[in-house]
């Protein structure tokens, strides 16, 4: 029996939201590799593609040849790059996601309300994210100067936005911005407190007694002073997830190919390089985290009871 398929390609020049399709139609350049990955599945297959833009599509022929591609039960996907991934997620997403597509104009006060609980969120999950991934490697205590800074990033005030359509810290004044340096590390002594408590029992538990003592939570006040007196590193975390959320506010709320344009370029500036380490697949739990902001308040609204099942 003839194995047949059902494509889902959005790109800039169009979109299959599930065409059909018979073998001898697949993309001559990679059918045979497609055929064998679908050999012995049940029923049909789902073919998912990347998102290509108006020069991609010219040599799409090229590009569909150069990847790898892998089966899921029965979905075949192809395997990409982390630029490429988090542009196709975010395109899926903006452009054709009900959660997304759902939300109302810019102008509208509730979109503003919800993209602000977006901003928020994400803070919070950068701060958690970002920290959590720089002390995967012990070793990293030991230079006091950056983790200081990494900690007080941490525990760092979420910005709520204080006027209209600002979602993020003001940056403007970048790289000095002493008062966005004031307001995000304002009242976090207990939190600053509680992260070096843990930290301290990790190393303990290391074997690094002397390192742990000068993670004590007692130090916290100069672990804070530390970093407002030289804050080049704290300030620079801030305004790459500043500008990450922002364009991602962006993203949601004018939802077209330009803005996945414009939020892949920003989010592969933001996110390929934080203190040496590439997390732009961090990106693409943001807009997973995003998608379940957008979600619940779907729920919370009534507008859009179909979407409640789609949080985990």
């Amino acid at each position: 029996m003839s194995q047949h398929f059902r494509l889902f390609w959005l790109r800039e020049t169009g979109c299959d939201a599930g065409s059909p399709l018979r073998a001898d139609e697949l993309e001559p350049e990679i059918r045979d590799r497609l055929l064998e990955l679908a050999a012995d599945a049940p029923g049909e297959v789902v073919l998912q593609f990347p998102y290509l833009d108006r020069r991609e599509w010219r040599r799409r022929a090229e590009i569909l040849a150069g990847l790898a591609w892998e089966r899921r039960d029965n979905v075949i996907i192809p395997v990409l790059a982390a630029g490429p991934a988090l542009r196709t997620a975010a395109a899926t997403l903006a452009l054709g996601d009900p959660a997304w597509t759902s939300q109302p104009p810019a102008a509208n006060s509730a979109s503003l309300a919800v993209w602000r609980t977006v901003s928020m969120t994400l803070q919070s999950c950068f701060r958690k994210w970002i920290s959590g991934e720089y002390f995967g490697d012990i070793s990293r205590f030991a230079d006091r100067e950056p983790a200081y800074s990494m900690i007080v990033y941490q525990a760092a005030r979420v910005c709520h936005g204080r006027s209209r359509g600002v979602f993020t810290y003001d940056m403007r004044d970048y790289p000095d911005c002493p008062l966005t340096v004031e307001l995000a590390t304002k009242m976090t002594g207990r939190s600053i407190q509680g992260i070096l408590g843990g930290i301290e029992q990790r190393l303990r538990e290391a074997q690094m007694p002397e390192l742990a003592r000068r993670y004590a939570p007692v130090w916290y006040q100069d672990v804070a002073r530390a970093v407002r007196k030289k804050p080049r590193m704290f300030i620079e975390l801030l305004a790459a997830e500043s500008a990450f959320i922002d364009a991602l506010v962006e993203l949601g709320l004018n939802r077209t190919h330009a803005a996945v344009h414009h939020f892949t370029k920003i989010a592969n500036q933001c996110l390929r390089n934080v203190c040496g380490m590439d997390l732009r697949y961090l990106g693409l739990r943001a807009l997973e985290e995003t998608t379940k902001v957008l979600v619940r308040d779907a729920a919370a609204t009534g507008s859009g009871s179909d979407l409640g099942s789609r949080v985990a």
